[in-house]
């Protein structure tokens, strides 16, 4: 909250502004004061990003490099003795196959078709050769693990985090039924039937049946074939949905296609190949002349180890870019990768990450020709110097107290004191967030807090016998603020500025931060940080000692003071039509549930965000369509100062954001403009040319989301709260003021 020096609630809007200069809002003064207290206090938990349903997303590639390769060997089946009348036949897995396909859509673009094969097939057919439908099929046994396509890096996925085929390789169809055909089988007849019985995935047993054809080849061999539906979901292993990158349908289609032999007729492998028949090394691009090129200068300085991309992959080896070749030419075809979701609509933004047509089409040629290597596979990739000097230094590491939460508190948000015990005044100029256990971490906030403050978090450290403390209203610490320097004159800002003291935040996909234009947040001795970790839990909580490591400089060296403002807008999504009987559905039942959850902001800050941007929840939802929801805010500037960057901030289902300055005027700019959220990739952005700006000038921040985005979402009626679950209209711009500490 904003408090004044003895700890008591004050106004934010500078009494002595020009109020010429301040919009409509601003009209209302008096009555809006209590107002704007209400906000500070109701809104002092904006996420700056959800970091564990995004580690949740794109997780597979991190972990599941190990699976890119597997054995192909012949799994073990029961096996079947052939009784009077039976001939015993044994699936031949060189000529067999288990094959899957889904509809599966890349980035957006139009739906197409995912299969995925596995040879890995055993089982024994006792066939009756008089009376077929007396005949007998043992468990067929397939080795999932080695369901390869088209895309090492899918497969990969898929082995990983939907069929955890690396703990469960094994899928086993057991029949209890053949129907459709009677009587004695005839070489080279077709017949038609139908398979009843069930299968298992994992630990999952469902019924199924394979509806196919079957022919009895002259040499006594059986070619059959059959297929059945199956819902993904059912087995817990989808749909799949990657964020921004791709999604898949619950209904996908198995088909078997077997060929039995006479074992005692035939030699049946135990292993068999089902190595990448492409193009000949030859006819690709030179892996250490084109493509290690583009790696190091691209993408190696965010995927490697303790850096932005390496929850989602590691680039250090010659050997990691060959395990995920074709997952290489899909991420960077569809335009996932390199991340950069702001458009260029607007004010230019600097550092923006690009590849050109040629080097994607050289990614795209490797990958096609199986990713083949002219290196050692343990060749390092090494970023150029010119991509390592945009980090900070790490010149103080700070962790938390080890802290373990619980699933029985899924959304955990934790305060943590840092303390970098300064003995002189230093300038924070850069940070590195210090993710340990991310995929527990929904987002991090850093606050400033003075001395004072730092002897008040001494009475709530550890009262629950956990490190840290509670803090779903934010640190709410008693003290001066270190804004609030006795023996300077008072600032009162014009206008909502956001959360006092925030100084940074963190989400994985979010780049390590060196403040623009040589800026930075004086810290007095005794001054100190407190970390706010939102923690999301959907299962057994690991303990957490993530942390901070501080890029200081002292004053003196030309360093100037920023600040970090929060613009923010109310979140009104009704659910679908289709399922507006879910209990949750109703607005009142929505929001009680999330003053359970998360106390009484559950219900303020989105009461408070619709008083001070003047919306109706039924003026927002006028225009529902069952999908997508808008909304916007028309807020000011806090003081003069220059704008030298910009950050937005949704949940799973945000579609577009943007940040406007004088909105719907001649002199209108587009700060920030994205039109195809990602979830995962929520950055921090730096203007080209930083803006000079007023007090009281008008900015407008803009929100919209798609329901779509997130299939797997619980139905709700969902407004502006702190839950991965719940949404967020979330702006953040960096503004250096014109008044500067001495």
């Amino acid at each position: 909250m904003d408090r004044d020096d003895t700890g008591a609630d004050a106004p934010v809007e500078d009494e002595t502004a020009d109020t010429t200069m301040v919009p409509a809002i601003e009209a209302t003064r008096t009555s809006r004061t209590g107002l704007r207290r209400a906000v500070l206090g109701a809104v002092a938990v904006v996420a700056v990003a959800g970091g564990a349903y995004a580690y949740q997303q794109v997780k597979p590639v991190v972990t599941a490099q190990r699976y890119a390769k597997v054995t192909y060997t012949v799994p073990a089946a029961p096996k079947l003795t052939a009784q009077s009348g039976e001939t015993l036949l044994r699936i031949d897995p060189r000529h067999s196959s288990l094959t899957y396909s889904v509809d599966e859509r890349l980035g957006g673009a139009k739906t197409s078709t995912a299969t995925g094969t596995s040879n890995g097939i055993a089982g024994d057919i006792a066939l009756n050769t008089s009376s077929i439908e007396k005949s007998r099929i043992g468990d067929i046994v397939v080795n999932i693990e080695q369901l390869h396509s088209n895309n090492n890096l899918r497969d990969a996925r898929i082995r990983q985090d939907f069929l955890e085929s690396h703990a469960h390789p094994l899928a086993t169809f057991h029949l209890d039924e053949i129907s459709g055909i009677t009587g004695p089988v005839k070489a080279g007849e077709t017949y038609t039937l139908t398979l009843t019985g069930s299968v298992t995935v994992k630990e999952t047993t469902a019924k199924a049946t394979f509806a196919g054809t079957a022919t009895m080849a002259d040499d006594g061999s059986l070619d059959a074939t059959a297929t059945t539906d199956i819902k993904l979901s059912r087995f817990d292993a989808g749909p799949i949905t990657v964020a921004g990158l791709v999604s898949t349908s619950d209904d996908a289609t198995i088909t078997l296609k077997l060929k039995a032999v006479d074992p005692t007729k035939v030699d049946l492998p135990d292993t068999f190949d089902a190595s990448d028949e492409r193009a000949a090394a030859g006819d690709a691009p030179s892996f250490s002349g084109e493509i290690q090129p583009i790696l190091e200068s691209s993408c190696v300085s965010c995927h490697t180890t303790g850096q932005i991309g390496a929850h989602v992959v590691t680039l250090e080896k010659a050997g990691d870019a060959q395990a995920i070749s074709d997952g290489i030419k899909t991420v960077t075809a569809s335009g996932y990768m390199p991340p950069w979701p702001a458009s260029d609509v607007g004010v230019p933004l600097s550092h923006k990450i690009t590849l050109s047509k040629t080097q994607l089409a050289a990614l795209a040629a490797w990958s096609d020709a199986g990713g083949p290597l002219d290196v050692p596979a343990a060749t390092k990739l090494i970023a150029p110097k010119a991509a390592t000097d945009l980090l900070p230094r790490r010149d103080v590491d700070l962790r938390v107290p080890s802290y373990q939460g619980s699933s029985s508190n899924e959304n955990d948000y934790r305060c943590f004191v840092l303390d970098p015990k300064l003995a002189t005044p230093k300038y924070l100029t850069g940070y590195t967030f210090l993710a340990d256990q991310i995929d527990e971490l929904h987002h991090a906030q850093v606050f400033h807090i003075s001395a004072e403050q730092r002897e008040s978090a001494r009475q709530v450290e550890g009262k629950d016998g956990k490190s840290g403390w509670s803090c779903y209203a934010g640190p709410s610490l008693s003290g001066r603020r270190p804004d609030r320097d006795p023996g300077k004159p008072r600032h009162r800002d014009v206008g909502f500025a956001g959360q006092a003291n925030l100084v940074a935040g963190w989400v994985p996909g979010q780049t390590p931060v060196i403040f623009p234009m040589h800026s930075g947040v004086l810290m007095e001795p005794g001054d100190a940080l407190v970390l706010q970790i939102h923690y999301h839990f959907s299962g057994q909580a690991t303990p957490d000692e993530s942390g901070l490591s501080l890029q200081l400089d002292a004053p003196g060296t030309g360093v100037k003071s920023i600040r970090v403002v929060n613009p923010l807008a109310p979140v009104e999504i009704p659910c679908n039509p289709k399922d507006a009987d879910a209990p949750l559905c109703d607005r009142t039942a929505a929001i009680e549930d999330n003053v359970k959850r998360y106390g009484p902001s559950g219900a303020g800050n989105e009461s408070g965000l619709l008083m001070l941007c003047g919306h109706t929840p039924e003026e927002l939802t006028k225009d529902f369509d069952g999908n997508v929801a808008r909304s916007d805010c028309n807020l000011v500037i806090p003081e003069d100062g220059t704008i030298v960057g910009v950050l937005g901030h949704m949940h799973t289902i945000g579609n577009t954001f943007r940040l406007t300055l004088d909105p719907d005027t001649p002199d209108q700019k587009i700060l920030l403009d994205i039109p195809k959220w990602s979830f995962d990739w929520q950055m921090n952005y730096e203007l080209a040319t930083p803006i000079k700006v007023k007090a009281g000038q008008p900015i407008r921040i803009e929100c919209s989301w798609d329901r779509r985005m997130d299939p797997t979402r619980p139905p709700k009626y969902t407004v502006f709260a702190e839950g991965t679950e719940d949404e967020m209209c979330f702006g953040t711009y960096a503004l250096i003021p014109d008044r500067q500490d001495s």
